[in-house]
């Protein structure tokens, strides 16, 4: 969609813009979506039940429902100027983003008319030719002023200024966060390096200060780094974020910046209401509207999301890798004792994010994988719900209060919630986690431990009060169904057995 906006990419620019004239009061509708992850399709989004169980709840998001709501707000007022902001994470999280390289996806965000991105953490997933890709094909710019890219550097610029007609000046800067260079593999960042944020807001602020009415900070660092921006750089109107998957209901305002994040993977467009006189913004309100059954869908692009998943279908008979013996998830290993898949599935979460220990319940593991080759449909089979990893930090004596939750589970009932384990050794017996050592050293009740886990875990699932609401809990974004997949094409062969991390006497 062509947008009648003037637009200038300030990496340096000299030009002397007008500004808004004393009392002059320019309208302004800000929308917003971040850490789409490839979500082309309506999830359905989970609910608590009275016990604080998750359960099955309505479907929330899709792209062309998205787009249909985006296109029904800019209708309601032709001459309203309004904006589309996009906050990062393009890539990652779905089957069809991993087969496609996320390129229809930025297509489709095009089309819809996104007027500027920020960078995300997993723009780089698929590696810096795929990005690359990505911003050749994308009809907006792609901003990362504290990114440093050699030898040669990604069209992603600094800075930008929009100027839709009777509008502000908008000024808008990008920043990511510097988990980009550890939430990928390390060949996906070579070349690459981080500043710090602050420092480069210092510098850009002042100068889009002086040449716009409306300064917007368009971020990927995620809400506490939002918060400290605001604090220490002064001068921003606005921030727009990302990165951990906050839904906002209202802006937090903090020394006078307003802080927006709208959820994730589509299911919610956050609107801000606005008008800048003398320099001064006044919001006249602000919704986080859910994409649900209630918003109008837009037919070209649901055409063009179903053609994609009948494409989806042939190619996910795809071949990804071979396997020298079978990945065991039948009931009666994996449910009761240490299984292949469960420690190597575990091993590949912790070797990904960093953490010290990995849990999965057993229930993950839909199926077990065959020796021989394996195909994209045998993954799907194994990992059908779309779990994503969550990380977040837990104390020693929680961690031994969640291992004695699994050792008490009865293992003739082949208990969903028996789970497996990495970064971690222990004996079951009496229903007892006994000998428990962590890193090869004996878990201490007192100290902190990095841990990653399905979402479903850090939620309370399977009755696991204790991983819910743990400190920093954050959603990656990085599906199992992808690690796994990734992990098939980067070995090409997967041999593993057990190695005696986890003993029932």
């Amino acid at each position: 969609m062509t947008r009648p906006f003037i637009i200038v990419l300030a990496v340096a620019m000299l030009l002397a813009p007008t500004l808004a004239l004393a009392g002059e009061a320019l309208p302004l509708t800000l929308l917003h979506f971040n850490d789409f992850h490839g979500q082309l399709d309506p999830v359905e989004a989970p609910v608590e039940d009275q016990g604080g169980t998750p359960t099955k709840g309505q479907h929330l998001g899709g792209i062309a429902r998205l787009a249909g709501l985006v296109d029904s707000i800019r209708k309601e007022d032709p001459t309203r100027p309004v904006v589309l902001l996009f906050g990062g994470d393009l890539l990652q999280g779905t089957v069809t983003s991993t087969v496609f390289l996320g390129l229809p996806d930025i297509q489709i965000l095009t089309e819809i008319g996104v007027d500027a991105a920020v960078m995300g953490n997993h723009e780089l997933d698929y590696g810096q030719a795929v990005f690359r890709q990505i911003l050749a094909t994308a009809g907006f710019p792609i901003l990362a002023a504290n990114l440093e890219v050699t030898p040669i550097p990604f069209p992603t610029p600094a800075t930008l200024i929009l100027h839709p007609p009777n509008g502000p000046r908008i000024g808008i800067l990008g920043l990511v966060t510097e988990e980009l260079t550890t939430t990928t593999h390390p060949r996906n960042t070579s070349g690459i390096a981080m500043r710090s944020a602050e420092e480069i807001a210092a510098g850009w602020v002042p100068w889009l200060r002086a040449r716009s009415d409306l300064v917007v900070v368009l971020s990927h660092l995620g809400l506490a780094a939002d918060h400290q921006l605001a604090r220490t750089v002064p001068g921003i109107d606005l921030i727009v974020g990302g990165h951990n998957h906050r839904l906002l209901k209202q802006p937090e305002i903090e020394h006078g910046v307003a802080i927006l994040q709208a959820g994730a993977r589509g299911q919610y467009l956050g609107r801000l209401d606005l008008v800048v006189q003398d320099g001064q913004m006044d919001i006249q309100g602000y919704q986080a509207i859910p994409v649900d059954d209630s918003a109008p869908e837009d037919a070209s692009i649901a055409a063009r999301v179903a053609e994609l998943n009948a494409r989806l279908a042939e190619e996910i008979e795809m071949v990804v890798g071979h396997n020298a013996r079978q990945l065991d998830a039948s009931r009666a290993v994996i449910r009761r004792g240490e299984s292949n898949f469960g420690d190597w599935v575990g091993d590949l979460a912790r070797a990904q994010t960093g953490a010290d220990v990995a849990l999965f319940n057993a229930g993950t593991f839909r199926a077990s994988l065959p020796a021989g080759a394996v195909r994209l449909r045998d993954l799907h089979q194994a990992f059908p719900f779309g779990n994503e990893l969550v990380t977040a930090t837990i104390s020693g004596a929680r961690l031994q209060q969640v291992l004695n939750r699994s050792a008490a589970l009865d293992p003739r009932d082949d208990p969903g919630g028996f789970l497996q384990v990495s970064g971690v050794r222990l004996v079951i017996a009496d229903g007892i986690a006994q000998d428990i050592q962590i890193g090869g050293k004996p878990l201490d009740r007192d100290a902190d431990y990095r841990l990653v886990m399905p979402d479903f875990l850090a939620a309370g699932g399977d009755g696991y009060a204790e991983l819910k609401d743990l400190p920093d809990a954050t959603e990656t974004g990085l599906l199992i169904l992808d690690l796994v997949t990734d992990a098939f094409r980067q070995q090409g062969q997967v041999d593993v057995g057990i190695d005696g991390r986890l003993v029932r006497r």
